[in-house]
């Protein structure tokens, strides 16, 4: 049996590795060069067990990711507020960065000519939008499944990780944007609606994904199916309103 240790912190004795009030751990020493060899790549890990493992888990596979996080299995993921505003700010701070290389790039290839992109497109209001978007679309998820298991506020939570990763998704199609101005030189309207078409079709995939994967039990397919495609268009219908009425979609 391992002798008691003195928590550093709150001064609790403790066995094993880690402190039982407070949790801090039990090798905590002296700041040096190999404390901080150590503690490098321990945090790397750490964000890789949280905030990337979220990221990546969100897209392959969002069903069971939910599943998980709901069922108490929580550990490996980023906690779904921090994750949001997180997601959020360096989305939104990605976008402004990008759009500025995307006109740069257009002006270079197109000396004269103004590029075709309006600011109300996908501009900076769109993360703020996706967050106060997040009670709406969680009382929608949650009248087309209020006989489940889940309550309301769990559908907050799994709205708010959807929020988050539709900010992701924002960046990654100002990244095709760039791209495209950067190989083919031009970038016309209709871009945008191809843009469009992308974000919508992984906007249908998060949440098809996740209520199919999270809703099958005690359901056959034919229904759960139906169900979901009847969700997916309202939200679609939804979203689609409020980007219409706050101009983040102008083109349309």
């Amino acid at each position: 049996m391992s002798a008691a240790i003195t928590c550093k912190n709150c001064n609790r004795p403790f066995e094993g590795n880690y402190c039982s009030n407070c949790g801090q751990s039990a090798h905590e020493g002296r700041i040096d060069l190999p404390y901080l060899l150590h503690d490098i790549p321990h945090s790397v890990f750490h964000i890789d067990r949280g905030f990337f493992y979220t990221v990546i888990a969100l897209f392959t596979r969002p069903g069971k990711m939910l599943s998980n996080y709901l069922a108490g299995r929580r550990v490996n993921y980023f906690k779904p507020f921090a994750y949001v505003l997180l997601m959020s700010t360096i989305g939104a701070l990605l976008v402004k960065l990008l759009t500025a290389g995307l006109a740069a790039a257009y002006a270079k290839y197109n000396p004269g000519q103004v590029m075709p992109l309006r600011e109300g497109f996908f501009n900076h209001y769109f993360s703020a939008f996706i967050f106060l978007m997040i009670p709406l679309a969680s009382a929608a998820t949650y009248l087309f499944f209020i006989r489940s298991r889940y309550n309301y506020w769990e559908h907050v939570v799994i709205n708010t990780y959807i929020a988050a990763q539709l900010n992701v998704m924002q960046v990654l199609i100002y990244i095709i944007a760039y791209l495209t101005v950067l190989i083919k030189h031009q970038f016309s309207a209709a871009g945008f609606e191809v843009l469009v078409s992308v974000f919508m079709t992984g906007f249908l995939y998060l949440y098809g994904a996740s209520f199919g994967f999270l809703m099958k039990e005690n359901r056959n397919m034919l229904q759960l199916v139906v169900i979901i495609t009847l969700m997916n268009c309202s939200l679609s219908i939804l979203y689609i309103i409020g980007f219409r009425l706050t101009g983040i979609m102008n083109p349309w």
